[in-house]
């Protein structure tokens, strides 16, 4: 009897070349289709943190301030008389481009009134600044606000910033600002704590 010698047989190995392929087409077949939320939100410079420097108090000039508010049913006033938000731009922009640099908004907003109706005034706003530096644009360049240089459109930056007051605490009785809280943000300004 013959001893028969068995044969290894051999397990065939998978041929996974095309495997890493198949993956990497799916990682970007995901990353191309999926959507990625960006953040929206409103640029806003905060005042300083530090508490100890302080900024002698100055006279506010009634003429150089805007007041912006929002009530708990939504109603939009400025200075104090009711408002439609359609007409809210043209307003801001005539402003801003008649005082220039030395203007001020303040922006008050009853706790109860809903955020859609905040960001649409906060839209509008921005729009009304983009549109007055468009104006001053062509009047000093005769080009639009995004087509000239960068030192340009930083000069109109200039003579034209945003700057905007907000208060949060808004549960007092009135329309009006009282002048301690005006003062307050006079010298937020001028410690470059607005925008």
């Amino acid at each position: 009897m013959t001893i028969r010698r068995r044969q290894e047989r051999n397990v065939p190995a998978l041929n996974t070349t095309s495997t890493a392929d198949i993956s990497f087409m799916l990682l970007i077949f995901f990353l191309v289709v999926s959507s990625l939320d960006t953040d929206k939100g409103l640029t806003r410079q905060l005042p300083p943190t530090d508490k100890q420097e302080q900024v002698p108090p100055t006279e506010v000039n009634r003429d150089r301030v805007m007041e912006l508010r929002i009530d708990a049913n939504n109603q939009l006033s400025v200075d104090g008389k009711p408002t439609q938000l359609t007409n809210l731009q043209s307003k801001v922009e005539e402003f801003v481009i008649r005082v220039g640099k030395d203007h001020l908004l303040t922006v008050e907003t009853d706790p109860n009134a809903t955020y859609e109706s905040y960001f649409n005034m906060q839209n509008t706003i921005v729009a009304a600044y983009k549109s007055a530096r468009n104006k001053w644009a062509l009047k000093q360049y005769k080009h639009p606000f995004g087509q000239l240089s960068y030192e340009q459109q930083m000069s109109i930056r200039e003579a034209l910033p945003q700057r905007i007051a907000e208060r949060y605490n808004t549960s007092v009785q009135g329309n009006h600002s009282t002048e301690e809280q005006l003062d307050n943000d006079m010298e937020a300004l001028q410690k470059g704590g607005l925008q």
